[in-house]
């Protein structure tokens, strides 16, 4: 169970509120003013319908971008492309998957709603299932579209590199993905090539052109430079568009152009050399200190720029530095969002860092708190850890982790944590609490237990939030006692430890063989649930109600109540909805339809596997153990190592577990005539058995009679009440 509310399921935007800044990372670039584009290259890739992959690999300022943006802007080009450009705080499997399927719904706005919903399915790889959904969804589209990645180099984890390998070895005809990137991405090239799919795009291909150079020189910067000077600008930035461009802006300066052109290189050291004493101090002080001081920022906006700088001019500075094409790169088409030029922010960041070092910490707690008064938490939180303020830092991720855990970004949480130093968690109760929740949802329960224990002793913290984790923890290492008293002792003054206290209150009670007492903390929970809109707590409580139902033998509440815990949840795939299935299939089992049974039942055990409690795992198996099918010793005998495992299992799981292993006379019943049995106890007819099984009618009544002599009992119903006498019905 989540620690936090989960959104509606219809707020599906890739940052969490984060609207305007979503945009600026979907929109596609225009084309740059004056730069003709490479039509050669263009060209080419408009004809090219047997790859599957375009490969753009060239370092900052080659012009990857501008080519991909012509490309899309060419009218020989009819596909409709979807673009995400990405940067650091994408690291992260899940954001970088919601933020390409945001991408991909600007062509398709249907595409990936049952994948998206996968996403964040706790304890599940990628390629397991929300992948192969969306690959077989864009599979089904009329016509072929290009999804292009911009900036992939700034991605490091290790998970969105395997699951872009994935989607790269199974791209269906009608996607083209395109990768820009400063280095190559480890994707599987090798097979892309040997099988004629892949594209590459190498810095040579990318080198300026004169017709290119020409218009950029003279026609944009007005240099009037002739045909030789282009030529030998040409060959001493050896095509590299971003050197071209600097060349350019100092020439407009400078009255010695041939000795400014020999002496001009296009290596990165010089280059920056350059930019700092041609470019940077060549600018007014005031605007050498805009730029100087907005260094710090991924994404600019005028308030954003105001709110670092302290001034009121930022929009209007924006706008003229793109108009005098000083390295700001819009990115939106109404002009208020921009970007540094990459190798540009890079000489900006590190002039900071070399002038005013410190002044850095205050620019970036500016930021931070202009990004949390806008409702941007992810923003905020990486400033104000930028900022070197771990006090100020821990507050925010203590105030904001639970937003983006609940959105499924682990990965994110888990940084933000690793960033703060190794001290800090540790000394804090609250980050504590998050580190033992990342722990519980990743199934390390060891190592929630230690956290859970380390914010307990560090003193001072979140009390009754730690008394729930406490709850949740024991319950899933099958410690019921213990769960029930940290239940109890959580003070239940606000919605998120009343509901899941509740929820504790009521699952311990259903495995302690309390039937009557769960139903009552249970519906509490449900109340609580809802009203605070925490949909995974409610469809975890709903689904324990169903399985109640299903055990009195109400057939269609319990699966109105099943039915209604999968329809909330948002995601077919969180482990808390195997409690719903096994109440599905305790009911298809009371309706003598073993087939359904057996799916839901299924598919109770793989998601209880993805991190739910032990005791919960335990039930799961056994159900399905009792279901002919195969497999059924050894699903029992894993569970039974799970309650071996358990400190304080209860009953309802337990019994039935002890009572097999006591009963070994040669009075025993075979696995076969325990199946037998488990149908007796239905409504099942004996024909109706028999074709369940596998076996004659005649079959199935020389099994009945043994059951009968073994049991000593005379007749169906007697056999049942034994049965259940001894726990194994």
């Amino acid at each position: 169970m989540n620690p936090v509310s989960v959104p509606a399921a219809t707020d599906r935007r890739a940052d969490g509120g984060q609207g305007v800044v979503t945009a600026t990372k979907l929109n596609i670039p225009g084309p740059r003013a004056g730069i003709v584009p490479h039509k050669r290259l263009i060209r080419a890739l408009e004809r090219e319908r047997e790859a599957r992959i375009v490969l753009i690999s060239a370092p900052a300022g080659a012009g990857k971008t501008t080519l991909i943006g012509g490309w899309h802007a060419d009218s020989g080009e009819r596909r409709p492309f979807a673009w995400l450009s990405l940067d650091p705080a994408d690291d992260d499997p899940v954001r970088f998957w919601t933020y390409v399927i945001e991408a991909l719904r600007r062509v398709v706005p249907s595409a990936g709603l049952v994948a998206e919903a996968a996403l964040r399915a706790p304890g599940m790889a990628l390629e397991e299932l929300a992948l192969p959904l969306l690959i077989n969804e864009l599979a089904e589209l009329d016509e072929p579209i290009v999804l292009v990645l911009d900036d992939y180099h700034v991605l490091s984890a290790h998970a969105i590199h395997a699951s872009l390998a994935f989607l790269a070895d199974r791209l269906p005809p009608t996607l083209l993905l395109v990768v820009a990137s400063r280095t190559r991405p480890p994707l599987p090239l090798g097979r892309m090539r040997a099988r004629g799919q892949l594209v590459e795009v190498r810095p040579e291909d990318l080198r300026v052109s004169g017709e290119q150079a020409e218009a950029l020189l003279n026609g944009v910067l007005g240099l009037e430079l002739g045909a030789a000077d282009i030529e030998r600008l040409l060959a001493r930035t050896e095509g590299w568009a971003a050197g071209l461009q600097l060349a350019g802006l100092s020439l407009r300066r400078l009255a010695d152009v041939p000795a400014f052109i020999d002496a001009f290189a296009g290596d990165d050291r010089h280059v920056v050399d350059y930019l700092r004493g041609e470019v940077l101090d060549g600018q007014p002080d005031d605007v050498r200190e805009f730029l100087v001081s907005t260094s710090i920022l991924e994404r600019l906006c005028g308030p954003l720029c105001d709110a670092v700088t302290g001034g009121e001019d930022g929009a209007e500075r924006l706008l003229e530095l793109e108009r005098e094409s000083l390295f700001v790169i819009p990115l939106d088409a109404r002009g208020c969002w921009f970007r540094f030029h990459a190798l540009f922010a890079e000489l900006l960041r590190e002039e900071l860092r070399r002038t005013r070092p410190k002044d850095v910490a205050g620019l970036h707690r500016r930021a931070s708190d202009w990004h949390l008064a806008e409702g941007d938490a992810t923003d905020a939180v990486d400033h104000a850890l930028a900022a070197g303020d771990p006090a100020h830092a821990a507050d925010l991720v203590a105030a904001h982790w639970n937003a983006e855990f609940n959105q499924g970004r682990l990965a994110t949480v888990a940084s933000w944590l690793d960033r703060l130093g190794s001290e800090r968690p540790g000394a804090d109760p609250r980050l504590c609490v998050a580190r033992a929740w990342l722990a519980m949802d990743g199934g390390r329960l060891e190592d929630a237990g230690r956290w859970v224990a380390a914010a307990a002793a560090a003193g001072d913290g979140p009390e009754p939030e730690i008394e729930t984790l406490r709850a949740v923890h024991a319950f899933k290492t099958g410690d019921l006692g213990a769960a029930r008293r940290a239940a109890a002792a959580a003070r239940r003054d606000s919605p998120f430890v009343r509901t899941v206290a509740s929820c504790m209150a009521g699952v311990t009670r259903w495995w302690l063989g309390e039937p009557e007492a769960a139903v009552a903390a249970l519906g509490e929970a449900r109340c609580a649930a809802e009203e605070s809109g925490n949909l995974l707590a409610f469809a975890y409580a709903t689904g324990y109600l169903a399985l109640a139902e299903a055990e009195r033998g109400t057939v269609e509440e319990s699966e109105r109540l099943a039915d209604c815990a999968l329809d909330v949840a948002g995601t077919s795939e969180h482990f808390v909805l195997m409690v719903a299935h096994l109440a599905r299939g305790g009911a298809l089992v009371r309706r003598a339809d073993p087939a359904g049974a057996r799916t839901e039942l299924d598919r109770a055990v793989r998601l209880a596997r993805r991190g739910a409690g032990r005791i919960e795992t335990a039930a799961a198996l056994l159900a399905r153990a009792a279901l002919p099918g195969g497999g059924g010793a050894e699903l029992r005998r894993e569970a039974e190592a799970l309650i071996a495992g358990c400190r304080d299992p209860g009953p309802v799981v337990a019994a039935p577990i002890a009572a097999r292993r006591r009963a070994v006379s040669d009075d025993d019943l075979s696995e076969r005539e325990l199946a037998v049995l488990r149908m007796l106890a239905t409504d099942m007819s004996l024909r109706d058995a028999a074709a369940a099984l596998y076996i004659s009618r005649n079959t199935i009544k020389t099994h009945v009679r043994s059951i009968y002599r073994k049991l000593g009992v005379q007749e169906r119903g007697e056999a049942v009440a034994a049965g259940r006498a001894r726990r194994i019905t």
